[in-house]
């Protein structure tokens, strides 16, 4: 029994950090559009447009507060993050 909750431990550990390079990926290819919008502008093409388009439709809908407490949350988790490397 123990030796199957293992390999299940395991296999969701596996799974778990695999989402997270795909989310990291996924992260880094939204953000080179966003840079490539911000240096080129209207030609930087359809991709870096759309992502352009889509941030500011987000930002638009969240409102002030929605971005400032994701600013917050984002610098608590990095601040927690170097803090839990550190040990």
């Amino acid at each position: 029994m123990e030796n199957n909750l293992k390999k299940y431990t395991t296999s969701i550990a596996t799974i778990n950090s695999f989402i997270w390079k795909i989310t990291e990926l996924g992260l880094a290819i939204a953000s080179a559009g966003l840079v490539l919008y911000f240096l080129l502008g209207e030609k930087s093409g359809v991709f870096p447009t759309s992502v352009a388009n889509n941030f500011s439709y987000i930002a638009n809908s969240l409102g002030l507060e929605g971005i400032s407490t994701i600013l917050a949350a984002a610098v608590f988790l990095l601040i927690f993050k170097r803090l839990m490397d550190k040990k």
